[in-house]
């Protein structure tokens, strides 16, 4: 197995060596984290719009195919409560 090489090993720039970051700089990696997060929400966004949408429209095909003429007796849903309003006495 390789060993990974650590500090000078690597030649690599130690990070106190390292040019500092300007505000500038800074300033405009937060904005691109800005506009990465903000695309990542638009995705998400959307595609739980088409997960809506597509809900919808099976239940659009399960209503129509249990009523295919439009009959209102099909419906589940009716306007009597399904509960009384007061519970009762003992």
């Amino acid at each position: 197995m390789w060993r990974t090489p650590l500090g000078d090993e690597c030649g690599g720039i130690a990070r106190s060596d390292a040019p500092t970051e300007s505000p500038e700089d800074h300033a405009m990696y937060e904005f691109e984290a800005h506009r990465l997060r903000h695309a990542e929400l638009r995705r998400a966004a959307a595609l739980e719009r088409l997960a809506r949408e597509a809900v919808g429209a099976r239940r659009a095909a399960r209503r129509e195919e249990s009523a295919p003429f439009g009959a209102t007796g099909a419906e589940p849903h009716t306007d009597r409560p399904r509960r009384h309003r007061l519970p009762r006495t003992a």
